[in-house]
C-alpha cells in the first residue's frame, strides 16, 4: 500500500482524490487544503502535514505559485512527487529547482495530461507506419473568459496554462531532436479580456514543426497533425474516437475506451514505485519548463 499526503483539494485535487480512493493499491493519509474542515483527513497546518511519517508520495495540485514552496520541502526530505504543471512560476525557482534535482533520487512524475492519455500513447506507436515525418502542427487553446477575468500579469496569460501541454508532446515524441525556435505573437483586446494567439515554429533540417495556441477559440483545441511520407496521424485530445491513421490502403480511427490519464498517470507511477517500469519525467520536466520560460520571456 502507498500512502499518500494530497496538497491542495481544488478542481484537480478532487480528480486525484477519487482516483486514489478507487485504487486499492494507494492509501490517502492527508490532504493539505487552506480551508479549515472538520474531517479527520483534512488539515491546514502545514508543519503537522509534514511532519506525518509514513507518506510515501506527495502529489501537488495546489496553484502553481505555491509549487516551488512544496517542491523544496518535499525534495529536501527525499519523498516520492507527482506535480501539477506548470512545474513552478518563476524562472528563478525552475532554477532551483533543477539544482535540487541532481541530488533527488525520488520519483518525479508531472501531470502533462496527453503524455498520460491511452489515446496519444496509442497514436504514438503508430507513429512508425507513417514513414519519414514531413511536418508536426499543434493546434491548443480554448476561449475562458472566467480565467482572463483574474489576469494579474503577463504570466499569467492563458498560454502559461495550455503551452506546456503541446511542448510535451514535442519532447516525448522527438527527443532527441535540437530545435531552434521562433515566436510570433499578436494580442487582442475584445471588451474587458485580452486574447492571445502565440505561434512557435521550431526549426530543424528533418521537418517543420509548429505550434500554435489562441485562447480565442470558439471550441476547444487539442489537436495534433503528423504528416508522414507514407501516411498521415491525427489526435483530437477531446475526443477518443478522433485519433485517426490514414495511410495510401486504409483510414481508421483508433478508438480508445476509458482514458482516464490522471489515473493512467497513479498507475504510471505504482509501476515505476514497484520497479516495473523504467519510466521517468526528468527530461521532459527540465526540457517542456526550460522552453516555457523561454517563450515566456520572448514576449514579455
Amino acid at each position: 500500500m502507498i500512502n499518500i499526503g494530497l496538497i491542495g483539494f481544488g478542481k484537480y485535487g478532487k480528480k486525484y482524490f477519487k482516483n486514489i480512493i478507487d485504487n486499492k493499491e494507494l492509501r490517502i493519509i492527508k490532504i493539505l487544503r487552506k480551508k479549515k474542515d472538520k474531517s479527520k483527513i483534512f488539515t491546514n497546518n502545514k508543519k503537522k502535514f509534514f511532519n506525518i511519517k509514513n507518506i510515501d508520495l506527495y502529489i501537488i495540485a495546489s496553484p502553481v505559485n505555491t509549487h516551488s514552496y512544496y517542491l523544496d520541502i518535499i525534495m529536501k526530505r527525499n519523498k516520492h512527487v507527482i506535480v501539477e504543471k506548470p512545474l513552478v512560476k518563476s524562472y528563478e525557482e525552475f532554477l532551483r529547482f533543477k539544482k535540487n534535482l541532481k541530488k533527488f533520487k525520488k520519483i518525479i512524475l508531472i501531470n502533462h495530461t496527453d503524455l498520460n492519455s491511452k489515446a496519444y500513447l496509442r497514436l504514438k506507436k503508430k507513429i512508425k507506419k507513417i514513414g519519414k515525418i514531413i511536418s508536426v502542427k499543434l493546434i491548443y487553446g480554448k476561449k475562458d473568459p472566467y480565467f482572463l477575468k483574474s489576469i494579474k500579469n503577463s504570466n499569467d496569460l492563458p498560454f502559461f496554462e495550455w503551452l506546456p501541454h503541446p511542448l510535451s508532446v514535442i519532447t516525448d515524441l522527438f527527443k532527441n531532436m535540437k530545435f531552434d525556435l521562433t515566436i510570433k505573437e499578436k494580442k487582442l483586446k475584445k471588451n474587458k479580456y485580452i486574447f492571445q494567439n502565440l505561434e512557435v515554429i521550431f526549426f530543424n533540417k528533418k521537418f517543420d514543426l509548429k505550434v500554435k495556441f489562441s485562447n480565442d477559440y470558439k471550441h476547444k483545441k487539442r489537436n495534433l497533425d503528423i504528416i508522414g511520407s507514407k501516411g498521415s496521424l491525427y489526435y483530437k485530445g477531446y475526443n477518443n474516437n478522433k485519433v485517426r491513421l490514414v495511410t495510401k490502403y486504409k483510414s481508421r480511427n483508433l478508438i480508445v475506451k476509458d482514458d482516464n490519464p490522471i489515473n493512467n498517470l497513479l498507475k504510471k507511477f505504482i509501476n515505476k514505485y514497484y520497479k516495473k517500469s523504467k519510466i521517468d519525467d526528468r527530461k521532459i520536466i527540465n526540457q517542456t519548463t526550460g522552453q516555457l520560460f523561454y517563450i515566456s520571456n520572448k514576449i514579455e
